[in-house]
Order: structure tokens, then sequence, then C-alpha cells
């Protein structure tokens, strides 16, 4: 009897194995929301709120003092693109702007990265000292440029008229003619340090086997950068021509602190004259009509950047 209630205190012990158990609902899946939050929080107040508020008031007539605001639906982007002559001036600004700043930085950068990817001594150093004008402030940057520009005892001036060219001397910043280029040199100064490092990290990612294949087949080393080192950095280009394009489209400190967008209105680019409507001439509707401009500008660039990044996750 003893080994019969043995085996059916068993059967009864496996039984209850056997039975199904309450399942306990898991909230795992909120702790990463836990740790977003907070984040999410002030990016949904420092960014998204003020945008969703400029779409908004872009329709409206308000000089940003009055308690009550009139709402005129499309006609401040209407009276943008018809009866507003300094927005086309603006806008045009904008894309020279965005054409140098493709051409110049980048071009620049990749050749200062080429230089310095070789192993010299003090290579280092240099690098630095290259990158140096990329953590300036674009409001530094102007006021370094615009002494250097000044007509009489600037050191543009003064190194032309050390080389005896006096006729290719200019008031650069006062000389409608001259004044937006001058001051894109200076954007460039300060805009070349990041591709200069961006191209530099992808320099290294260039396997040496490829490049010592392609000298002992005898290419050269233009043939060399041109077949093998450029098509390689491929997305690294890609990456520097979004951001710099984004960069230029937003440009602003620097034209405000060397131009204050004269002479005549002809620095003025969208940021400028965005601020110059919404606070200057108190038409707040106008100048964030403007600010949704820009940002679809800018979403030609930013999108496709955004999807690189993505898929290289």
């Amino acid at each position: 009897m003893d080994a019969v209630e043995a085996i059916s205190v068993t059967d009864q012990i496996s039984s209850r194995s056997r039975a199904p158990r309450k399942t306990v609902p898991s909230f795992r899946w909120l702790l990463p929301w836990l740790f977003v939050t907070p984040a999410l929080f002030i990016y949904v107040v420092v960014v998204v709120y003020p945008m969703v508020v400029s779409v908004y008031l872009s329709f409206f007539r308000w000089d940003g003092v009055a308690p009550t605001k009139v709402f005129v639906g499309p006609q401040n982007y209407v009276a943008l693109l018809s009866s507003d002559p300094v927005f086309w001036i603006a806008l045009t600004n904008n894309a020279i702007w965005l054409v140098a700043a493709l051409i110049l930085p980048t071009s620049i950068g990749l050749a200062l990265a080429l230089i310095l990817n070789s192993k010299f001594r003090g290579s280092r150093i240099f690098r630095t000292i290259f990158y140096i004008p990329a953590v300036l402030s674009l409001a530094v940057v102007g006021l370094i440029w615009t002494w250097m520009y000044q007509p009489t005892l600037g050191l543009m001036n003064q190194v032309l008229d050390l080389f005896g060219w006096k006729a290719l001397e200019r008031n650069w910043l006062g000389d409608p003619q001259v004044a937006l280029y001058a001051v894109i040199i200076a954007a460039a100064w300060n805009a070349t340090g990041l591709p200069m490092l961006l191209y530099l990290a992808g320099l290294q990612t260039v396997p040496m086997e490829l490049l010592e294949a392609a000298k002992v087949e005898g290419a050269g080393p233009v043939r060399r950068f041109l077949y093998v080192t450029f098509p390689l950095l491929r997305e690294t280009t890609l990456i520097v021509l979004a951001i710099t394009a984004i960069n230029s489209l937003k440009a602003y400190d620097i034209v405000y602190a060397m131009t204050y967008g004269g002479p005549a209105n002809r620095t003025q680019v969208l940021g400028t004259w965005m601020y110059f409507q919404t606070y200057n001439y108190n038409t707040v509707g106008g100048g964030t009509a403007i600010a949704v401009v820009l940002f679809a500008l800018t979403l030609i660039f930013a999108v496709p950047y955004l999807r690189l990044m993505v898929r290289n996750q």
C-alpha cells in the first residue's frame, strides 16, 4: 500500500506541475519609453511646438503685440511671391550661397583631408589648426572677417596693396557687387573644418590593399584617387553634401554680424529677411511665412539625408 500511495502522490504532484500557470502582464516594453520621454518632451516643446505655431501664424496678419489676429489665409504667401522684391533677392542669394557652399568647403575639405591623411610629421597639429575655425561661432567669425575686410586698415586691402594690386582693392562689405561673395568666403572658412573631418574619417576606411594593387598596375596618384579612393567615399560625400546644404540654407548669423543684410538689401538671405519681417517691421505673418518656405526648402535635402542614415543603421 505504501508503494501505491507513493505513486499516487507523485502523479498528483506531476499533474499540478503540468497545470497552466497564470501569466503576469509584462511592462518591459515601457522601459525604453521611460528613458526617451524626457528628451522627447524637450524636443516637442523646443522644436515641434514652435514649428506648428509658426505654420499657424503664417495664415494671420499680426504685429506680434496686439491681442487679436486677423485670419488672411494664404495671403502672406501670395504677398511674398508677388509684392516683396527683397524676398526674391534673399531667395536668389540663398541659391548662390548653396552652390558656393557645395563647392568651396567640400572641395577644400576633401583636399585638406587627402593631404593630412598622409603620415607626415606634425599632421595632427595641422588637423587641429585647420579645424579650429569650425568650433568658432559664426558671430565671432563675422567679427574677425569684418576687421579683415576693413577698407583702410583691413588685411585684405593691405595684402593687395603690398603686391601692387591696388586696382583690386574694394570696400568689400560696402560694395553691392561683391559684398555677398565676401560674406560667403568668410562662411566657407568656418565651414571647411567639418567636411575635412568627415573625409578624414572616410579615408580611414579605404583598404590599403586596393591602393597598393592600383599602384602596382601603374596607376598614378590622380588615377588612384579617381578610380579607387573617391568611389569608396561615396556615402561620406553624400553626408557632407547634405549637411553642407542644410547649413547653407540656415545662413543667418554671419550675414547679420557682417552686413546686417546690406548694402541695399543685397546680402539678405531668407534667415535674415525672416528676422527683419518679424521683429523690425512687426509683420509676424510674413516672417513666419518665410520660415515655412525655408523649412520646405530644407526638407529637400534633409529627407534624403535621413533616409541614408536610416538605411545605414
